[in-house]
C-alpha cells in the first residue's frame, strides 16, 4: 500500500501534514472544502480517478491508454497540438505585427523547462488534458516577475481551491518533494470541456468511459477465447462410463496436448472409442469481432476524431474528397476549441499588458500537404488577380527561405493606365 502511495507522490515520501478528523459529511462542501474520507466510496474514486463501467471493468487513465483506438485518439490530439509553432503577435495603432524576438518564444517554442523539449511538453499537457480533464505547468518567475520556466506538472500533484476573494489557488506537489501554494496567475491550467470553476471533463471518465469499459472487457474475452488453439470448443465423446478421476485425467492430459497456441496443428490421436467434436461458435462470440469495432468508432467520436484518422477505415472511404473534409473538420471542430483556450490562457499569464498575444500556427497542418500549402500562398500573394494579403518575403520566411529585391510588396492589381483607345478597343 505504502509503496502504491509513494508512487501516487512521485516516488518520493508524501508530505508531513498535520491530521485533522474530519467533521463534516463526505462529500459536503464546507467553506469551499470537500473532505473525502475512506468510507465514501464515490469520492475515494473521485480522487484517484477510477471510474466502474457497466461492463465490470475499471476505466482509469493508465488502462484507457492500453485500449488502442483510446491511445490513438491521445497520441493523434496531442501529436498535431505539438506539431504547431507558437507565434506572438504586439497590436499598437490598431494593427497586429508579429514579433520574432521575444524571449518568451524560445520558452514556448524550444525548451519550456530544461527537463523536456517544446514538442514533448505540449504533447504532456495535451495528454493530461484529455486523460484527466486539465493540463497544468507552473510559471517559475524571477525576482522581477519575468517567467523563466514552465514546468509540466502531473495533475494528480496539483489540486485547486476557490477562495472566498473568487480567486484560485494551486496546491502543488512539486519533485523536490515540497508541498506549497500556488497563485492562480503563476499557474497556466489548460482545460478540456465543462470547466466547473475548478477542474474540467476528462475526456474517458464523462465521453468515452462505457466505451472504453466495453473495449476493455472485449479485449479480455478476446485473449481468454483465443488463449485455447482447439477453437472454440471440443467436447470429448466416450462411449461408456468413466469414473471422476479417469475423467479428470483425460480432461488435464488433452489440455497439455492440444490446447494453446503452440499445439494449434499438432494431430489429434484419440483412442478406446473416444470421439472429438467441435462446437459451433455462440451467436455472442461471432459478433465480438463487430463489438469490438464498433467500440472503435465510439472512442473516436467521444474524442472528436475522425476514424480513419486512427485506422478504422473499414466503412469509409481512404481517400477522394471524403477524407479531406473529415480531416479539416477536425482541425475546425476539435482542434480549433484548444487552441483558443490554450492561447487564451497563456495571453493572460504570460503577458500583464494586453498589447501582446501568442497563437498556434495552423498552417502547419497544411505542410504536409504541398499542392493546399502551394494555392494557399498563391491566393495569399494575389494569385488570383486580386488583392495580395501577403508579401513574397512574407511567403519566403515561413518557408526559411532569404528575401529578394521588391519582395516586400504586397501584390495590388490595378486598371491599365495610359492605354491607346486602339489598344483597349482590340483587348
Amino acid at each position: 500500500m505504502f509503496e502504491s502511495l509513494k508512487q501516487l507522490w512521485g516516488g518520493s515520501s508524501p508530505p508531513a501534514f498535520d491530521r485533522v478528523e474530519p467533521v463534516v459529511t463526505p462529500g459536503v462542501r464546507n467553506d469551499q472544502r470537500t473532505t473525502v474520507v475512506s468510507s465514501d466510496a464515490d469520492g475515494m474514486r473521485e480522487l484517484f480517478h477510477v471510474d466502474p463501467s457497466f461492463a465490470g471493468t475499471a476505466v482509469t487513465p493508465q488502462s484507457a491508454m492500453r485500449v488502442s483506438a483510446a491511445y490513438a485518439c491521445v497520441r493523434l490530439i496531442a501529436g498535431a497540438k505539438a506539431s504547431m509553432p507558437v507565434q506572438m503577435f504586439q497590436k499598437a495603432d490598431g494593427t497586429n505585427s508579429r514579433v520574432d524576438d521575444h524571449a518568451y518564444l524560445s520558452l514556448l517554442n524550444d525548451e519550456p523547462s530544461p527537463c523536456c523539449s517544446a514538442a514533448v511538453f505540449w504533447e504532456f499537457v495535451e495528454a493530461s488534458r484529455q486523460l484527466y480533464g486539465d493540463g497544468f505547468a507552473y510559471i517559475a518567475r524571477n525576482r522581477n516577475g519575468v517567467p523563466q520556466e514552465l514546468i509540466p506538472l502531473h495533475p494528480l500533484r496539483v489540486a485547486s481551491e476557490k477562495l472566498t476573494t473568487g480567486r484560485i489557488v494551486y496546491y502543488v506537489l512539486f519533485d523536490d518533494g515540497t508541498y506549497r501554494g500556488v497563485d492562480q496567475d503563476d499557474m497556466l491550467q489548460f482545460c478540456n470541456f465543462g470547466w466547473d470553476g475548478l477542474r474540467s471533463m476528462s475526456t474517458i471518465r464523462w465521453g468515452a468511459r462505457q466505451s472504453i469499459g466495453t473495449a476493455i472487457a472485449a479485449e479480455n474475452h478476446a485473449g481468454k477465447f483465443f488463449q485455447n488453439g482447439v477453437m472454440p470448443s471440443v467436447v470429448l465423446e466416450y462411449q461408456g462410463t468413466m469414473k471422476q478421476e479417469v475423467v479428470e485425467q483425460l480432461r488435464n492430459e488433452f489440455e497439455m496436448r492440444y490446447a494453446g497456441a503452440g499445439n494449434a496443428h499438432r494431430p489429434m490421436i484419440l483412442t478406446g472409442g473416444t470421439a472429438a467434436k467441435g462446437l459451433q461458435m455462440s451467436a455472442s462470440d461471432a459478433q465480438l469481432l463487430e463489438t469490438r469495432n464498433f467500440q472503435v468508432i465510439d472512442i473516436a467520436r467521444a474524442f472528436g476524431v475522425p476514424p480513419f484518422l486512427i485506422g478504422e477505415s473499414e466503412k469509409q472511404s481512404a481517400w477522394g474528397a471524403g477524407m479531406a473534409t473529415m480531416t479539416q473538420a477536425f482541425i475546425t471542430f476539435t482542434m480549433q476549441p484548444h487552441l483558443v483556450r490554450d492561447e487564451q490562457e497563456m495571453r493572460r499569464k504570460l503577458f500583464r499588458i494586453g498589447r501582446y498575444s501568442v497563437k498556434f500556427d495552423r498552417r502547419a497542418y497544411l505542410a504536409a500537404d504541398m499542392e493546399k500549402l502551394a494555392a494557399y500562398y498563391r491566393q495569399a500573394i494575389g494569385g488570383s488577380q486580386g488583392p495580395g494579403w501577403l508579401s513574397v518575403d512574407e511567403v519566403r520566411g515561413y518557408e526559411n527561405m532569404a528575401p529578394k529585391p521588391g519582395g516586400d510588396q504586397l501584390y495590388s492589381p490595378t486598371p491599365l493606365q495610359g492605354a491607346s483607345s486602339e489598344t483597349q478597343s482590340a483587348t
